[in-house]
């Protein structure tokens, strides 16, 4: 499987000279304080190319598909990312995930809801979806980010949020793994509980990272084969290489 990355803004685009909403929040004492984002999702301009997936010029602009993916299409419709996984951006997720900052869920959901403003094909779905956890690493961590950013999109979005029709079984850790590896650390990893729920209806996937692309396809083909018609992906940041 080919790795289907979301566009996303310019590297050097992600500092903004203005200050960040994110700054706005003063920190608990002795803790990082919160590192400057971007008060404006950067859209991805014509010269920078991410390889692997959809290109897209301006957001009014026309859509195109890239080699990869005309020859092996990705099992969802579209993915797009608030920014490259670096710089402030990083900073910030790493501290809502492992600093268990999940007050900062709400300026983080509003990042990827001026996202999503940009690009109408994301916003003509039916329920929202959070990445599941499984429950060892749900114990583990306390709480799922993806779920935090999903309840913000669903609630910007007006839609109806379920973090209950999929499910995830345990599984090794991605991280440090390559795609092949990831391919076959997910496979029948994720399970449809309702699919009623489901079935015909536009699906919008909320996740903290992009990285291979492994687990948003895994979900997407086990979404489908109980009957859901489409699969959009939002996530904070692109990691893919």
């Amino acid at each position: 499987m080919k790795t289907h990355a979301p566009p996303v803004g310019s590297p050097g685009k992600l500092d903004f000279p203005r200050v960040a909403r994110l700054q706005a929040v003063r920190p608990p004492r002795q803790r990082r304080p919160v590192p400057r984002l971007p008060s404006r999702t950067a859209g991805l301009g014509g010269q920078t190319k991410v390889p692997g997936l959809r290109q897209a010029g301006p957001p009014q602009g026309r859509v195109t598909l890239c080699g990869d993916c005309q020859s092996q299409p990705p099992p969802f419709e579209m993915a797009r990312a608030v920014g490259p996984y670096e710089g402030g951006l990083r900073q910030a997720i790493h501290l809502f995930k492992y600093k268990r900052r999940k007050s900062l869920a709400p300026l983080l959901g509003g990042l990827m809801l001026e996202t999503l403003q940009k690009h109408p094909r994301l916003l003509h779905c039916d329920l929202v979806l959070p990445v599941p956890m499984s429950r060892g690493r749900l114990r583990e961590r306390g709480f799922n980010q993806a779920a935090l950013l999903a309840r913000q999109v669903a609630r910007g979005l007006n839609l109806p949020l379920s973090d209950r029709v999929l499910i995830k079984g345990e599984t090794p850790p991605q991280t440090g793994l390559t795609r092949p590896q990831r391919e076959q650390n997910l496979r029948g990893s994720f399970k449809v509980k309702a699919p009623e729920e489901i079935r015909g209806k536009n699906l919008l996937i909320v996740d903290d990272v992009f990285t291979t692309g492994s687990t948003v396809s895994a979900m997407a083909e086990t979404l489908k084969e109980q009957g859901a018609a489409g699969i959009f992906v939002i996530t904070l940041a692109n990691a893919a290489k």
